[in-house]
């Protein structure tokens, strides 16, 4: 993913030693291809570094602002989240009476803000029931997309459903039911281009 940003500076050289007097990267949280905005006053000469590190839900970019004076030196960090398009949901699985299996989970809208559902796709080998947003529908093991869901948040309560397929015994350890069901989905922002 291409990063963007704007950097506004200040810097000072005086008699005494470096200083991070004000840093800022806004937003903290963005879709891909965002632009961010980093403002920062240091006393002694300023230096920025950035790294980036990928997890299954997100990057995560650190700015790390320098000064260095007299061969010392000062650094603040910020964090920022670029989300991806598409995103993988693991839920772990319960039995729902002795032919079934029910998935339950709240996403938490800290780690969500602002990202809405595009489409939906069970990314299993079998088919789903699934509740999300008030919504309900049937969702085809390796089927089309489904758009049920477009433009609502991601976070909140999810509810997955599933018959068992040939062969899968609960209590049977060579045939037990999986332990999860996955949902993949592709993610927009809200308005504005950020979460």
């Amino acid at each position: 993913m291409r990063q963007l940003f704007l950097i506004t500076t200040a810097a000072t050289l005086a008699a005494c030693g470096p200083k991070i007097q004000q840093f800022e990267v806004t937003p903290r949280r963005i879709c891909a291809g965002t632009p961010v905005t980093i403002s920062f006053k240091v006393r002694g000469a300023p230096h920025l570094t950035t790294v980036r590190r990928g997890t299954a839900l997100s990057d995560t970019t650190t700015y790390t602002i320098v000064a260095t004076a007299r061969g010392d030196s000062a650094y603040s960090k910020m964090d920022v989240i670029t989300f991806g398009s598409t995103q993988t949901l693991s839920f772990a699985t319960d039995m729902l009476g002795r032919d079934s299996l029910v998935a339950r989970d709240t996403l938490p809208a800290d780690a969500w803000a602002g990202m809405q559902i595009a489409d939906v796709f069970a990314d299993s080998t079998r088919g789903l029931v699934l509740i999300h947003g008030g919504k309900s529908a049937a969702l085809k093991a390796g089927g089309a997309a489904q758009a049920d869901w477009r433009g609502q948040p991601v976070s909140g309560p999810w509810d997955l459903h599933a018959g068992l397929l040939r062969g899968e015994i609960p209590g049977n350890p060579a045939h037990h039911p999986p332990a999860h069901l996955y949902l993949r989905m592709t993610l927009a922002c809200a308005e504005g281009g950020q979460p």
